[in-house]
């Protein structure tokens, strides 16, 4: 034809030549095609609102790239789409795992990222919070003058306040915080340990001496809020013993469940543990930390609780990719080829290629960039809290 098309299947250098030809004579012309290979096929999507309500149309984006020619998509409630940029409402309050499967001539790719649909009263705090850009800067003010919030915890728990400092050292005083909120700053009165000075907790499972206690956070808290009328919000946070049984989760809910009638006027945040590389054999507590993290979730998720959930921001870095199938721990280190070892560190990886993008902070057992995001999304709650609705991520 004139104006043909044509599709090279391999990359190299080809020599194309064009005869054209009339009724007195013809001629030719040569001109080398270069042909690069295409980029590799790697599947990845985002889902728009960032915490739907059952009902609530979710816009899904294909971001893959590699240039697919085919899109298959699993929503997790047994519901599936063929095309590039589906929308799907779900029917009830639950977890579910997206699955997009990319293809092109070239072979598939697969992506997997979990949604929570949560009850309209629930607020859901997980790795789609932490884009603190967006947060607008009339509701970070609007935290400040509102919210006096009393947190207790140990080293995990760390991360998210060692990360607000270094964002306030990062970005500026918009994001400062101190005990008692003076200077305009966010009042967090920061319990690293013994929680408001009485001598009766440390954190979600421990005492004062460090031994395995599930309700002494509970007791510590019921003394401290009668000595402190102008704390409004409570946030614990765990260190290892989230990985216990389903019934002492169950006792970790109800005791929070009891606080929140007890104390109407105080908003209590309930939180998941630290991930733990979820092996098939080997420690009790590694085995359970995901039944049980994902036990907290779905209460909360269906109960219009605020979760803060720790397991799901360490799960995932900056840009979407999942580890939480990966045997991924808190240090970031994660299974990279299915063998059973972990040999790369997610957050590592992300900081070398993302220079400028992060910034150097203290981080207890963990990579700068964890605490980093655990700070984008504690001001995501404080947001959230002082009466924002929030935003697609």
């Amino acid at each position: 034809s004139q104006n043909p098309s044509h599709a090279f299947t391999a990359s190299g250098s080809y020599n194309v030549t064009l005869t054209v030809a009339n009724s007195a004579s013809s001629t030719s012309v040569s001109q080398i095609i270069n042909v690069s290979a295409g980029a590799t096929l790697s599947a990845s999507f985002t889902y728009s609102p960032a915490s739907p309500g059952v009902g609530q149309a979710v816009q899904f984006t294909d971001t893959s790239v590699g240039t697919p020619t085919s899109w298959q998509w699993n929503f997790g409630d047994g519901s599936t789409s063929t095309s590039q940029n589906p929308s799907h409402a779900y029917t009830t309050v639950a977890s579910f795992t997206v699955t997009l499967t990319a293809r092109n001539s070239s072979g598939s790719s697969v992506a997997n990222r979990n949604l929570a649909v949560a009850s309209q009263g629930a607020i859901i705090i997980n790795h789609t919070s932490i884009r603190v850009s967006i947060i607008p800067s009339e509701w970070i003010t609007g935290a400040k003058q509102s919210l006096h919030i009393a947190y207790g915890h140990t080293s995990h728990g760390s991360q998210l306040t060692t990360g607000m400092t270094g964002l306030a050292q990062w970005r500026g005083a918009l994001y400062a915080w101190n005990n008692g909120g003076t200077g305009g700053a966010l009042d967090i009165r920061d319990y690293n340990g013994n929680f408001g000075g009485l001598g009766i907790a440390n954190d979600l499972g421990s005492d004062i001496s460090g031994n395995l206690d599930r309700t002494a956070w509970e007791r510590a808290t019921r003394a401290y809020l009668p000595q402190h009328p102008e704390i409004n919000v409570v946030i614990w946070s765990w260190c290892y013993q989230v990985g216990g049984t389903e019934a002492e989760i169950q006792l970790y809910l109800g005791l929070m469940n009891q606080l929140e009638r007890d104390f109407p006027s105080v908003k209590f945040v309930y939180m998941t543990g630290h991930v733990d590389g979820a092996p098939l054999t080997g420690n009790p507590w590694e085995i359970a930390t995901p039944l049980r993290n994902q036990q907290i979730r779905d209460y909360c998720i269906a109960n219009n609780k605020i979760l803060y959930d720790f397991a799901d921001i360490e799960s995932y870095d900056p840009d979407g990719n999942y580890f939480g199938a990966k045997r991924v721990n808190d240090a970031c280190d994660y299974d990279s080829n299915g063998d059973g070892v972990r040999d790369r560190n997610w957050a590592i990886d992300w900081q070398n290629a993302h220079p400028g993008e992060w910034y150097q902070c203290e981080a207890a057992h963990t990579q700068p960039l964890n605490a980093n995001m655990k700070a984008y999304a504690a001001w995501w709650l404080w947001a959230r809290l002082a009466g924002w609705v929030g935003q697609t991520n």
